[in-house]
């Protein structure tokens, strides 16, 4: 009874996640294609089956207040036969100053990174400092490819003094990290503020200041992930 039940319950998920991207797929219209990501309950979703044929992971980390449709047209250029296009869903306005979603986040990967030959993952706004909190304390010889994506990566007063925030300050041997820069002007989540909160120093770290526009949008800052997935594209 068990097994049948635990069988069942297998099914049932596989057929969820294999549902997630056809769902987004067959929506037209891209804001509410993103409920279908915002909706999804805590935790690490995959968008689609897993098969033998995918040796890469991709994550992609969402910022605070998404409702996912930023998310829409980056998911959908990443995707190929080749690799499995995961999602995290978190809160990232808790009061426990990530330390749970830095725990889970890094026990999932340890638990399923050496299945894939490479990890991709994309952490944007606020997912930029959990995903940079998570790659200081990850423990894996599996070849990473981190891009941080319009992330106030510096802290952002008072949060830095509750959660004893500090930015990261260097990457390990098997991780590649890129940070993604908005111009501040531009992006309206930083226009106000006295200083780019994106600014940090991380040794071996790849930065680069976005352009201003893209495919004639103003490049803010949810512009700002689909100009990097393309950019990933073309390497």
């Amino acid at each position: 009874m068990i097994l049948r039940l635990l069988l069942l319950f297998l099914s049932l998920s596989i057929y969820s996640n294999e549902s997630i991207f056809e769902k987004i797929d067959d929506t037209s219209n891209v804001f509410q294609a993103g409920l279908i990501l915002s909706g999804l309950e805590s935790g690490v979703h995959y968008l689609e089956s897993k098969n033998e044929k995918q040796t890469e992971l991709v994550i992609a980390i969402h910022g605070g207040g998404s409702l996912g449709y930023e998310w829409v047209y980056p998911l959908q250029q990443l995707n190929s036969p080749s690799n499995l296009v995961s999602y995290y869903r978190w809160q990232p306005l808790a009061l426990n100053c990530l330390s749970d979603d830095i725990d889970n986040l890094k026990k999932f990967l340890e638990q399923n990174v050496e299945s894939y030959e490479s990890i991709l993952i994309l952490g944007h706004s606020l997912g930029g400092i959990l995903l940079g909190k998570v790659l200081e304390i990850l423990e894996t010889n599996v070849e990473v490819d981190a891009h941080i994506i319009a992330s106030p990566l510096a802290g952002i007063s008072p949060t830095n003094t509750l959660c004893n925030y500090e930015p990261p300050k260097m990457t390990k041997n098997n991780i590649k990290l890129y940070e993604w820069r908005t111009i501040k002007k531009l992006d309206g989540v930083y226009l106000a503020l006295p200083y780019d909160p994106q600014i940090v120093d991380i040794k071996g770290s790849t930065v680069t200041r976005l352009p201003e526009e893209y495919n004639g949008n103003k490049l803010g800052h949810n512009w700002a992930i689909s100009w990097v997935a393309d950019e990933i594209l073309r390497r």
